[in-house]
């Protein structure tokens, strides 16, 4: 068998000894992987030294790429994709013969080159990371411009980079012309008529997201089943990117959280994306060398400088089956990936996306990020299970959502223009008659734990959110139609009325305040009496919510019980949000706010009982 015939070079040479490669091989044999990836991802040796040895195995020489770069000439841009998939590009000409680079000399591989190439070929041996670097080097300009401009040329009703048609821009400022005409000739009315609507509104996304709510306490939904484990040898190799940037106190908790994931190191594909220009971060990542499983991505500058962007060129590299996103703070449950794959195995065809649960690690810090836990608890353990059983689309996080490689590359990958690109992903793999399913996993995150912190990532998501509606509403009747009923008004009051909620709540609640018939007569009791109302349901159902979530919580019960008191009050800072959000839409609508981690001072792990839903 070639594995043995490597194990023997490898012995022979006294590059491995004999318990090595016994246990290398039992390994390979159990996972159904090549005895030259268990031994480079259990770290028994480098890339380098494997693939001199198979060189020597096949009689044919070796090439080191990076020091002797292929004919440029020779490379096309258009077969990109096979030269990544078969290991395999053109390197030099001798004569007539065209000389092969390739890390996988196999029947398959000389099948293809003969196809493309005709018969007079020769090859040589390299390395995987060789080709990769090789190709990162010589198509550089265009592997930047697919990662940033795919989505915006292929489908650009899709792109936030689309800016308002201009009849849309006439149909705004028609509105604005009214509204002003109106507030010129009739202002108290029209006053009235705008506290009023903004009021109902209010109403209706509580009491909306109180029947999403209550759907969500029974966590059981038509996507979901019970899937049995799956054995080592019939796992599918899985790619997690891990997108980076100013990251170093993060990098060693980061790798050691990857290594604890129970998945065989041979099948892991784990890409740290990291700005070329972060020369902190590299080099912490470099300094730890980590292992053949964890491929550095060096992403070249170039705006936008969002993590969609770093992940859709970092996925042009990828080799899984399936694909998932972790933050550098993430702590996932070491069993996730293997979640993942029973639950895909056992789940309809359409299902393409799974959502672990979110929640913080550093809850324990002070009382905003018991908050933060408290609100991610609601979302992840509750509403988003409201909103699968309701034919929703499920609103991804922006980590640990688990996809099918195929299917993302199909949907045009992730939008490098939109900040909350898993909320607009979600949106359109629904659009496309898809589903996601939530996963029984959670990943620990790091809640950001001052104020400032908290507001930039928040205004961030409520940013987002905003283009995300703008980018979906551009086509009302597409939108419609691939939703359907109840996702076209999950859609409308998760990410449109909750950031109108936001900006309009400051106008409604300190109006209650002073519409006393002696201070404003001109304004009716019935909108005051509406106020008061509206205020009630609010302070009502976010205290009994909350109530009802920290009763759950294993650890810290009687802390979380009182953040719950106040957790109406946590909402607040939503609206104080908002408004940088607004502005930088207008202003910046591209730009990340960067959320600092490493700042966390305590750790704790999270249970809810096991009846939390």
């Amino acid at each position: 068998m070639k594995t043995v015939r490597l194990g023997e070079l490898l012995t022979g040479h006294d590059i491995i000894d004999t318990a090595q490669c016994d246990k290398a091989i039992a390994r390979a044999q159990h996972t159904k992987t090549r005895l030259g990836d268990v031994l480079v991802a259990e770290g028994m040796l480098g890339f380098r030294t494997l693939y001199e040895t198979i060189a020597i195995q096949h009689g044919l020489p070796f090439t080191d790429l990076l020091k002797t770069p292929p004919d440029k000439a020779l490379l096309d841009a258009r077969h990109i994709d096979d030269y990544l998939e078969m290991r395999c590009i053109p390197f030099q000409k001798k004569g007539v013969c065209l000389i092969l680079a390739t890390a996988e000399y196999s029947d398959a591989t000389r099948e293809w080159a003969a196809k493309y190439y005709g018969e007079d070929v020769e090859f040589v041996i390299t390395s995987p990371l060789d080709i990769r670097k090789t190709i990162q080097a010589v198509f550089a300009g265009e592997l930047r411009h697919e990662s940033t401009m795919k989505l915006f040329e292929n489908a650009p009703e899709s792109s936030a980079l689309s800016r308002t048609g201009a009849g849309r821009k006439i149909i705004a400022m028609a509105a604005f012309g009214l509204l002003g005409a109106a507030l010129a000739t009739s202002f108290w009315t029209s006053i009235i008529a705008i506290l009023a609507a903004c009021h109902l509104l209010y109403a209706a996304t509580m009491l909306f997201k109180l029947v999403v709510y209550a759907a969500g306490l029974n966590r059981v939904t038509s996507y979901e089943a019970t899937a049995p484990a799956i054995r080592d040898a019939d796992l599918p190799v899985y790619t997690v990117l891990i997108p980076m940037y100013k990251e170093t106190e993060s990098m060693p908790h980061l790798l050691s959280a990857m290594h604890k994931m129970d998945y065989p190191a041979s099948k892991l594909d784990i890409k740290l994306v990291l700005e070329e220009d972060d020369d902190d971060t590299l080099d912490a990542a470099y300094a730890l060398k980590p292992r053949y499983q964890f491929d550095i991505i060096r992403v070249p500058p170039g705006l936008p400088r969002t993590k969609p962007k770093a992940c859709n060129y970092a996925l042009r590299f990828a080799r899984g089956e399936f694909v998932t996103i972790y933050d550098a703070d993430d702590r996932p449950d070491p069993q996730q990936l293997r979640k993942a794959v029973a639950a895909f195995r056992s789940l309809p065809d359409d299902v393409i996306c799974l959502q672990a649960r979110l929640n913080y690690y550093n809850v324990n810090d002070n009382l905003l990020t018991r908050l933060f836990s408290l609100e991610y608890a609601m979302l992840f353990h509750v509403l988003l299970y409201g909103m699968s059983r309701l034919s929703m689309p499920i609103l991804l996080g922006g980590t640990s959502n688990h996809i099918y490689f195929a299917r993302l590359k199909q949907l045009g990958e992730w939008d490098p223009f939109n900040v909350t690109e898993d909320a607009d992903l979600g949106t359109r793999l629904a659009m496309r008659g898809f589903k996601t399913a939530m996963l029984d996993s959670i990943t620990m995150e790091e809640a950001p734990n001052t104020l400032p912190a908290w507001l930039r990532q928040r205004s961030r998501w409520i940013k987002g959110y905003m283009q995300t509606w703008l980018v979906h509403m551009r086509r009302p009747a597409s939108l419609y139609r691939g939703l359907q009923l109840h996702g076209f008004l999950g859609f409308q009051f998760f990410v449109a009325l909750s950031s109108f909620s936001y900006l309009t709540a400051p106008v409604t609640w300190i109006g209650s305040a002073l519409w006393l018939p002696d201070m404003a007569p001109m304004l009716p009791q019935w909108l005051y009496a509406l106020g008061i109302a509206n205020l009630g349901i609010y302070l009502t159902l976010h205290v009994a919510t909350a109530l009802h979530i920290a009763s759950l919580y294993r650890k810290q019960h009687a802390k979380m019980m009182l953040a719950a008191l106040t957790y109406p009050f946590y909402l607040v800072l939503h609206s104080v949000a908002s408004y940088p959000a607004l502005w930088q839409l207008v202003t910046n609508p591209y730009a990340w706010n960067k959320t600092s981690h490493g700042m966390a001072k305590t750790f704790s792990d999270f249970q809810l009982t096991d009846n939390a839903a």
